[in-house]
């Protein structure tokens, strides 16, 4: 009688093409029969380069992510993961919206071995919306899960690719919001401290902003290091939420 304690589990099928595919398609065709030029026009503006973009409101966005996630419930993580990478391959805005929404409803079961399917999806970052998606919603599970990922976010940090640049940095915001991995993400945030993105220099803002809910005090500490050679976007930014003491010390 085998003992079932040592038993290895059979490795998953690989995920139905057909599915993929499918799956993909359908959503190009929502998001190219809801694109408006009005809409894409402020999405490249906001992204400073022509970024490729149907130019959907992200509110649609969104409803048409959550559609695919409720059709994927029953599909598990590899193929989701199959069906983000499908779209995130394009470099198209909403397609990686969309796709960073659909693993991200999977967050839970994301392990650091994942990492090595999502981590191409960096190199194909055009805009700052879907850096974020990225960051918050696959690149931070992954990090939680397998904290040594913590180095290739740094060197994420010194990419030629500045939305790659703010991937690294909002990566840490869901974790930092908790008062976890602090000192990695400052020691991230210190890579792109003086960038002069201003993509970049937004991103690492906003995560150490959140960052001040629970820390307030190592944020100042560690902003007023920085305070002659930083960005005034960047201060700005991580100081929105501190205390008018607090505030006035970083901005002086």
């Amino acid at each position: 009688m085998t003992n079932r304690r040592y038993q290895r589990s059979a490795p998953a099928p690989p995920p139905d093409p057909a599915l993929v595919e499918g799956s993909a398609n359908e959503v190009r065709r929502r998001l190219r029969q809801a694109g408006r030029k009005d809409v894409a026009e402020r999405i490249r503006k906001e992204a400073g380069r022509d970024a490729p973009c149907y130019g959907v409101p992200s509110a649609e966005v969104y409803r048409i992510g959550l559609d695919l996630v409720r059709r994927l419930r029953s599909v598990g993580l590899p193929a989701t993961i199959a069906i983000a990478d499908n779209l995130f391959r394009t470099g198209n805005v909403e397609e990686g919206l969309v796709g960073a929404q659909i693993v991200g409803a999977l967050a839970r079961l994301i392990t650091g071995d994942d990492f090595q399917r999502i981590e191409p999806w960096g190199d194909t970052l055009t805009a700052p919306q879907t850096a974020d998606a990225l960051g918050a919603n696959c690149l931070s599970p992954a990090l939680a899960a397998k904290p040594s990922l913590v180095k290739t976010m740094r060197e994420w940090a010194r990419s030629s690719n500045p939305s790659k640049r703010r991937a690294a940095v909002s990566a840490f915001g869901p974790l930092v919001r908790e008062g976890r991995f602090m000192t990695d993400a400052l020691e991230v945030a210190e890579v792109v401290m003086k960038d002069d993105s201003e993509e970049v220099q937004r991103g690492v803002g906003t995560m150490l902003m959140e960052a001040t809910r629970l820390k307030s005090d190592r944020v100042v500490e560690f902003l007023m290091e920085w305070r002659e050679q930083s960005p005034r976007l960047i201060l700005q930014t991580a100081a929105t939420k501190l205390q008018p003491a607090q505030r006035g010390q970083v901005l002086g």
